[in-house]
């Protein structure tokens, strides 16, 4: 990536060539709350599906939908970079590298402990490497209990609420000028290049999720479950499984072409999951 220059932050480089109104947008919407736009996309995930179960057949491997979703979304960002762009302190930037955050369920039942985890993966990785990472991950926690964030939320939340209040005002001063310790920023989800949470894996629908003021995070996607849905190919009725993707987006870090585009691209990956066990070549998408 180059030297640091003096406008970077230590999760990002400034973007000095960015267009003039992208400069202005965080002076006249300085919240990322106030930025967000809403897009829903369902997508057939027929292919993907039976590309699962013939690699489960004959592998006996852990690479689900979900991991199928989360490699999508990598290379995505590898390929799209303007994805990976986030404001602070008034400033466009975009992140040095690809950090995913998720919510993991202990136990599926309304007592199951619950966490959030970042995991940062390379742009070039395969389905087979982030599936790994994941599931490692996840395990990890579901054996010990410990993942993500959860120590540093645990001391806040035992202090003196004025303490607390201090605190979290202190830690939003350092995010504004790029000086939060990078312990923090490397396990907070809120500092993701993409915040994603799996309602499929409750058989839920996907829900709109909103932004955060808090951190760097531009983009949280929520995955619906798989549905059956007839539909017309080819001039004959027949029946497709599809998901639902809902996106929330900060507005402020590209334009509305960027974003269509941008899912236009996951969608083309998820109809070709075999293209994902091979390693993307980063050179051809480095901007």
């Amino acid at each position: 990536m180059g030297k640091k220059r003096w406008k970077d932050r230590k999760d990002g480089r400034y973007l000095y060539d960015a267009h003039p109104m992208q400069k202005l947008m965080p002076f006249l919407y300085p919240k990322r709350t106030e930025c967000e736009v809403f897009l829903k996309e369902s997508i057939d995930v027929t292919e993907a599906l039976a590309y699962l179960d013939s690699r489960k057949a004959a592998e006996g491997n852990r690479v689900t939908m979900f991991s199928l979703f989360m490699t999508t979304l990598v290379r995505t960002i590898a390929m799209r970079p303007a994805l990976n762009n986030f404001i602070a302190g008034h400033r466009l930037y975009r992140r040095d590298r690809i950090d995913i955050g998720f919510v993991i369920k202990k136990e599926f039942s309304d007592a199951g402990a619950e966490t959030v985890a970042r995991l940062a993966f390379h742009p070039s990785s395969t389905v087979t490497e982030v599936s790994e990472r994941i599931y490692a991950h996840v395990d990890s926690f579901r054996s010990s209990g410990n993942a993500g964030a959860d120590g540093t939320i645990r001391t806040l939340t035992r202090m003196p609420r004025f303490l607390t209040r201090f605190v979290v005002g202190f830690l939003k001063f350092l995010n504004y000028y790029g000086k939060v310790p990078r312990s923090l920023i490397d396990s907070d989800p809120n500092f993701a290049s993409a915040f994603v949470a799996n309602m499929g894996s409750l058989k839920a629908a996907a829900p709109f999720h909103h932004l955060n003021n808090w951190g760097t995070n531009s983009l949280f996607i929520t995955i619906g479950a798989v549905e059956e849905r007839v539909c017309v190919i080819d001039n004959e009725i027949t029946v497709r499984k599809f998901i639902d993707l809902a996106f929330t987006v900060d507005e402020r870090i590209s334009d509305g072409y960027y974003f269509a585009k941008s899912i236009k691209a996951m969608r083309d990956i998820l109809s070709d999951p075999v293209s994902l066990e091979t390693p993307l070549d980063t050179e051809e998408f480095a901007e």
